[in-house]
C-alpha cells in the first residue's frame, strides 16, 4: 500500500489528533505542525516583524514534512500529513474572513500571493485529502478546550465562514490535481473514533 493522507479544515477543527490517531490505526508515519509552546515569538508579534514573516516561519516547517510525506510514498509506503495548507492556500487567501493570515494591504500580500499560487503547482499532492467538516458548536467547544492564545488574538472565533472557503478550496484539488477528497463529519467524538471512521472510508482507495 502506498499513499500521502493529508488533513484540511478549520483551525482546531482537531486535525492533528485525528491524523495521529489514524497513524496508529494504519502504523505509519504521520507529520504534525509544532503546537504553540514550540512556536517562535515571531507568530505571536505578527504586527511588529510583519504578516509575511509569520507565514513564512509556518511555512518553513510545513514544506518539508510534505516533502518528506511524498519521499515516503514514492518509497511504497503511506504518509500521513496534519496540514495540506501550503497547497491550498492560493485558493482562498484573498478571501475576507482570511485576512489574519496577511492583510490585502499589507506591502508583502503580493509576494505571498505569488508563493502561493507556485506551491499551488509545485509542491507534491496528496493521493487523498480528509476535510474535516465541522459544526459551529462543536468548533467552538474545541477552540475552548485547546485554548491556544494565537486562536483569540487571531480573531478566529469570528471566523466560521472559512469552513465553506476551506471546503472549496479541497474541492478544487480534488478536481485540478486528482486528489481523493474524503469529507469527515467532526464530532465531540473521540480522535480515536474519527480516525476510526477515515479509516474505513479510505481503505477502498489504499
Amino acid at each position: 500500500m502506498t499513499a500521502l493522507i493529508a488533513f484540511a479544515g478549520l483551525p482546531s477543527s482537531g486535525k492533528s489528533s485525528a491524523a495521529r490517531a489514524l497513524g496508529d490505526i494504519l502504523k505509519t508515519e504521520v507529520m504534525l505542525e509544532p503546537e504553540e509552546n514550540s512556536w517562535p515569538d515571531l507568530v505571536h508579534d505578527r504586527e511588529k516583524v510583519g504578516y509575511f514573516t509569520a507565514l513564512t516561519w509556518f511555512r518553513s516547517v510545513r514544506v518539508p514534512q510534505l516533502y518528506r510525506a511524498d519521499e515516503l510514498k514514492r518509497n511504497g509506503q503511506i504518509a500521513i500529513i496534519d496540514s495540506y495548507y501550503d497547497v491550498l492556500v492560493s485558493q482562498y487567501l484573498r478571501k475576507p474572513s482570511f485576512s489574519w493570515l496577511i492583510p490585502l494591504a499589507d506591502p508583502y500580500f503580493p509576494v505571498a500571493e505569488a508563493m502561493a499560487k507556485s506551491d499551488w503547482v509545485n509542491l507534491p499532492k496528496a493521493d487523498i485529502l480528509v476535510f474535516l467538516r465541522i459544526q459551529e458548536a462543536t468548533w467552538g467547544k474545541f477552540i475552548a478546550k485547546r485554548g491556544r492564545q494565537f486562536d483569540q488574538t487571531a480573531g478566529l472565533l469570528q471566523g466560521f465562514q472559512m469552513q465553506a472557503e476551506l471546503e472549496a478550496a479541497c474541492q478544487m484539488a480534488a478536481d485540478s490535481h486528482g486528489t481523493r477528497l474524503v469529507i469527515c463529519d467532526q464530532t465531540n467524538s473521540s480522535p480515536e473514533d474519527t480516525a476510526n471512521l477515515i479509516a474505513q472510508r479510505i481503505r477502498a482507495y489504499l
